[in-house]
């Protein structure tokens, strides 16, 4: 990992069609977070969450500014240099976990390396550990296994590209009270332990509450919130 990953962004302006016109869906002025920083970001449907973490990472280009992780300027980069940069810097965790039930959970941990050329049998050890770390039992096939289990089948997935940044949305929604705190528990420990910086897009404000630093999209802009022990987050 370089010396540093730190995240800039500046001047954001993003615009897209809406049925009634152009509507201004992202302006953000400026945001500076840290490696390896775990930010838990609210809001209401429609405030801009998805799509900040969709230019953030470089899958959209904003209209307007920049943004920067470390000395890469990702905004200046073309569509498949950013595709390139995405795969070799970013992991993604959604609701729908992506699993193909036809495949066992670590021949579906195992997906992205078989485009790759042969897997390695470092890559296989590491995917069993992984699974056998988060309670999953490697060979099971990916239809039978609970839906805390396929999330954190795509969590192990996440992690062999061992990503520098980690994007969650709504990774715990369509989960029991049990399996979303599990599940949470180990995307923050393993983010830990990569140095990753850790974005998560959540309804549920308890479990917000323990990240280290909130913040809220509204009409398509950053507000940085007050943690629950009375500490601002970054200014």
């Amino acid at each position: 990992m370089p010396e540093h990953f730190d995240l800039e962004a500046r001047d954001i302006i993003y615009k897209a069609a809406d049925g009634l016109g152009v509507r201004t869906i992202l302006s953000i002025e400026q945001l500076k977070i840290p490696q390896g920083s775990r930010v838990a970001l609210q809001g209401s449907s429609g405030a801009g969450k998805t799509t900040l973490l969709k230019v953030l990472s470089g899958i959209i280009r904003a209209d307007m500014g920049f943004v920067r992780w470390g000395s890469t300027i990702l905004s200046d980069l073309s569509e498949s240099r950013r595709d390139v940069w995405r795969g070799e810097n970013c992991g993604f965790l959604f609701q729908d976990f992506g699993l193909f039930d036809g495949l066992t959970a670590v021949e579906n941990v195992l997906l992205p390396e078989t485009f790759t050329g042969s897997i390695k049998a470092a890559a296989r050890q590491q995917a069993r550990e992984l699974l056998d770390r988060f309670g999953v039992h490697a060979d099971a096939s990916a239809r039978h296994l609970s839906r805390g289990e396929m999330q954190r089948t795509a969590l192990a997935r996440l992690l062999m590209g061992s990503p520098k940044v980690i994007f969650a949305d709504e990774p715990t929604a369509s989960l029991d009270e049990k399996n979303a705190r599990r599940v949470m528990q180990a995307l923050v420990e393993s983010s830990e332990e990569l140095g990753a910086t850790l974005f998560v897009i959540t309804h549920d404000n308890d479990l917000a509450q323990t990240f280290p630093l909130r913040a809220r999209m509204h009409q398509g802009r950053w507000q940085w919130l007050e943690s629950e022990n009375g500490l601002r987050s970054l200014p």
